[in-house]
């Protein structure tokens, strides 16, 4: 008996507290709405106002000054700053030396080589840079721009193809060839 009554108070110690925190926990829904919507009504209360302030005379009028530009000949080529002319001199055949690691821009990638092919002709008619390769990873067929030894020149190169409507170009790591 002794045991028993024990039992029953340490039961009720721990069950206690227990019931104490569910009951305080728990909230009434209408409590919390009506709250909500006495805010609501202050809320409207207070919007009545006029607006009087005039920002007319505070505005500022902003003049750029424009920079003449030097006419140069008509090309895709011409608005591009910093790219170097086309040098027609230099169209000859160029000795690889060794490769080493570096970086080109992958222009597209097609399942389809005469697509490739036809973008690999493009590309030689609208850019300067003539390390244009279609690599082969089975099954598909990589337009890739340019030999690039420092990130920075891929990334510069990658910009002007994006400007010029080649979305989908990026700069890839590569191994690069090296010329004589």
């Amino acid at each position: 008996m002794i045991f028993s009554m024990r039992l029953k108070t340490l039961l009720l110690i721990l069950f206690f507290p227990v019931l104490i925190f569910i009951y305080s926990c728990g909230a009434t829904s209408t409590v919390r709405y009506d709250r909500n919507k006495e805010n609501e009504k202050k809320e409207v209360k207070g919007n009545n106002y006029k607006e009087t302030f005039d920002i007319a005379p505070y505005r500022t009028k902003i003049e750029i000054k424009k920079k003449p530009v030097p006419e140069e000949s008509a090309g895709d080529m011409d608005i591009w700053y910093g790219y170097a002319e086309r040098d027609t001199t230099s169209d000859s055949v160029k000795t690889i030396v060794g490769t080493t690691n570096g970086f080109r821009v992958q222009v597209y990638v097609t399942d389809n080589l005469e697509e490739a092919d036809s973008l690999k002709s493009e590309l030689a008619e609208r850019i300067i840079q003539k390390n244009i390769y279609i690599i082969f990873d089975p099954p598909f067929y990589k337009v890739e721009v340019g030999d690039f030894k420092s990130v920075g020149d891929a990334k510069d190169l990658n910009f002007k193809l994006t400007q010029m409507g080649y979305t989908e170009s990026r700069v890839i790591a590569s191994t690069v060839n090296i010329y004589e």
